[in-house]
């Protein structure tokens, strides 16, 4: 007997790939839950004619808002999307796999979740690196609830709190279709600078004048140089651009929120 698997997709404003994401998810899950934070386009529309189960949240951070996403899926076993990541077929078909022998993998202890390989896109096409990740990585995507959790995250570039849990990797890939226009890269910039600024704020990091001014150049020769970004031609030097405007954003914004304190 198949072992059921829940599915949730957090989104926002997300019309442009989401029919996309959930026709694939819909392969393999027996469940849907969409966490919407006040879209305002199609993405409900499109959410509800796919079947789907579509809850309301309140954006505050991305940690609380996996963690509401993990408490409303019925099932124990869990894929964990955001509405521009994309199953591939390959994929599909790994995961059906695992759902008929209750996820467990020959000569393997009992798996707790799977790693799965992840590959970046930009303008349409697979990239090196996107800040603040090389591509392809590896992240848990798939796993069981029960015993995994993104309770104790950070509240931005949030991970799953693995502890001693039993985790097997799948070289089957997520489709990661981050940003399909320049205006799409830079509306996430606001957020998510804003957003690391207070954690690091909260976490008692001060912005020196040499975070503000060099460090965003030492990453950039992180990304654009060690990483590869310079073999994607002009898709590497518009990320670098952004991988540099980003640091400098947030630590310029974590000056001003400690002098404003």
């Amino acid at each position: 007997m198949s072992t059921p698997l829940s599915s949730y997709v957090l989104t926002f404003n997300s019309e442009r790939r989401l029919h996309q994401v959930l026709t694939a998810i819909s392969a393999v899950a027996d469940e849907i839950v969409v966490i919407d934070s006040g879209s305002t386009d199609n993405t409900l529309s499109i959410a509800e004619s796919c079947g789907t189960r579509v809850l309301h949240r309140k954006f505050d951070n991305f940690r609380d808002q996996r963690i509401f996403a993990e408490d409303s899926c019925t099932h124990d076993w869990v894929l964990a999307l955001d509405s521009d990541e994309v199953l591939s077929d390959e994929l599909q078909s790994t995961i059906k796999a695992l759902k008929e022998t209750d996820f467990f993998v020959p000569n393997q202890a009992p798996v707790d979740g799977f790693s799965i390989r992840y590959l970046w896109y930009f303008l349409g096409a697979q990239v090196s690196s996107f800040y603040p990740v090389r591509s392809p990585q590896y992240i848990v995507r798939l796993f069981r609830r029960s015993k995994i959790s993104f309770r104790g995250s950070r509240i931005i570039h949030e991970a799953l709190q693995l502890d001693n849990a039993k985790i097997f990797i799948l070289n089957e890939p997520i489709l990661h279709y981050s940003c399909d226009s320049i205006d799409g890269l830079y509306s996430k910039i606001g957020l998510y600078t804003k957003l690391s600024a207070e954690d690091m704020h909260a976490n008692g990091v001060k912005a020196t004048w040499i975070k503000i001014h060099i460090y965003p150049w030492l990453i950039w020769v992180r990304f654009y140089l060690l990483y590869g970004g310079w073999r994607d031609g002009e898709n590497g030097r518009i990320l670098g651009r952004y991988v540099r405007d980003t640091i400098y954003l947030k630590y310029l914004k974590l000056r001003h929120m400690s002098t404003s304190k």
